[in-house]
């Protein structure tokens, strides 16, 4: 009894190790994917995009320093006519070679608020692009969860699917057995060969499923996948296996997805663009002030110094009139910006309706690996009762078969709901936000 009481305690320590490398592979994929999606990486660029608008945006606000040269030439010089004690004397003005330089610095001093609101737009735009990827990594992240417990899941019944032959592959033993003892007829035989044959080929479709599993799995993780992901999970712990507790509840998983979930962090920031957009067109309808200041330069030479000195200017646009297109640009965004306010209300719906249909799947496959693992403890007994009794020859072969299907369903159906359960829980944990 002590060496058996060893032993039960050894499988369930060994069972929890393996849970426990399970999670860690499951984070190592989590972690490669945050490096090599590409989803993740156009996200990532989209964002630096939108970073350096606003750097653009602000740019504009500040100095700008330019040099410029230029040259004139023309057959004669350029004279002028003046008059002098009743005569006239001409003045040279320009030399038939004219050469200018000059090097100046200019400032927006006032743009009736059209630059600064650009600015804050720009920003408001930069920050919702690094919402969407933080919502994208955790889109990938999902992808990556539920890509693995699908390969779980296709390993687990691939199991199943080598149980099922290796059972058929017994009862057919018996069967010949029995028949060439003359205990049963030859047709019991043809059947036990033909179970046998039908669970290879489900045993095939399950490798098949496996291996289509795995390709999404490396798809979502966009890079090839660790050797331990061949490595099984034991079947037995997977049909026996104790669920966790359920989750705080719906109204507060709710209320936890409204705060968390970016798209609504999304929607609220562009809006404010929107209105930031209005208010720059708005400001494009009052004066514009320029100054500058600069040191100029002109002679007949081509670097020219006989004329120099700095000079400053000031100048004002005033576009007062521009047929509407301002005020059609300020409408346009303003309804923009309410737009996206009723957007981001359904939003709310949908993520209401998501953090819900994401709880009833766990609750739904809670039920259903519960009513699954009875039907299992059930099908076992009842197939065993059936090999005896076919063994001594008081029960038919189409019973034993049928049996044996029952207990490879059973199995199939705990597998099927318990992987459901941790798909839905990874729907739950993007539904929230998280």
């Amino acid at each position: 009894m002590r060496k058996l009481i060893a032993a039960f305690l050894m499988i369930l320590s060994a069972s929890g190790a393996a849970f426990a490398s399970d999670d860690a592979l499951l984070e190592s994929l989590l972690s490669a994917a945050a490096q090599n999606n590409p989803q993740i990486a156009a996200a990532a660029e989209r964002t630096a995009a939108a970073e350096a608008r606003m750097s653009q945006a602000s740019a504009e606000m500040g100095p700008k320093a330019f040099a410029a040269m230029g040259a004139l030439w023309s057959a004669d010089d350029f004279e002028k006519k003046v008059g002098v004690m009743g005569t006239t004397i001409s003045v040279p003005m320009l030399s038939s070679h004219t050469y200018a330089a000059a090097v100046m610095l200019t400032q927006i001093i006032y743009s009736g608020g059209s630059l600064q609101a650009k600015k804050e737009a720009a920003r408001l735009e930069a920050d919702a692009a690094a919402a969407r990827e933080i919502r994208t990594k955790q889109g990938v992240e999902n992808a990556v969860r539920r890509a693995y417990y699908a390969v779980r899941s296709a390993q687990a019944k691939e199991q199943v699917a080598e149980e099922a032959v290796s059972l058929a592959k017994e009862h057919k033993a018996q069967a010949e057995k029995l028949f060439k003892a003359g205990v049963v007829a030859k047709s019991d035989v043809l059947r036990s060969n033909v179970a046998a044959a039908s669970s290879e080929l489900d045993a095939i479709r399950a490798g098949n499923a496996t291996e289509v599993a795995l390709t999404a799995l490396r798809r979502a993780v966009g890079s090839d996948l660790p050797s331990d992901i061949e490595k099984k999970e034991p079947l037995s712990s997977v049909l026996s296996q104790d669920m966790l507790p359920g989750n705080a509840g719906a109204a507060q998983d709710i209320a936890a997805a409204y705060e968390n979930r970016e798209e609504l962090k999304v929607y609220s920031l562009l809006s404010q663009k929107a209105e930031k957009l209005a208010r720059a067109a708005k400001g494009q309808l009052l004066p514009q002030i320029l100054g500058a200041v600069g040191y100029a330069a002109a002679g007949d030479s081509f670097f020219p110094d006989d004329y120099s000195e700095p000079v400053a200017a000031i100048g004002v646009y005033w576009n007062f009139y521009d047929s509407g297109t301002a005020r059609a640009k300020t409408e346009e965004a303003r309804a923009s910006a309410r737009e996206l306010l009723f957007l981001l209300d359904d939003m709310k719906n949908v993520i209401r309706m998501e953090v819900t249909q994401a709880e009833s799947s766990i609750s739904s496959a809670e039920s259903r690996l519960e009513v699954a693992r009875r039907q299992l403890a059930e099908s076992r007994e009842d197939y065993r009762i059936a090999q005896r009794r076919y063994a001594e020859s008081v029960g038919t072969n189409l019973a034993t078969l049928d049996a044996r299907l029952a207990l490879t369903n059973s199995m199939s159906e705990v597998v099927t709901a318990f992987y459901d359960i941790k798909s839905a829980e990874a729907d739950l944990i993007y539904a929230m936000g998280k």
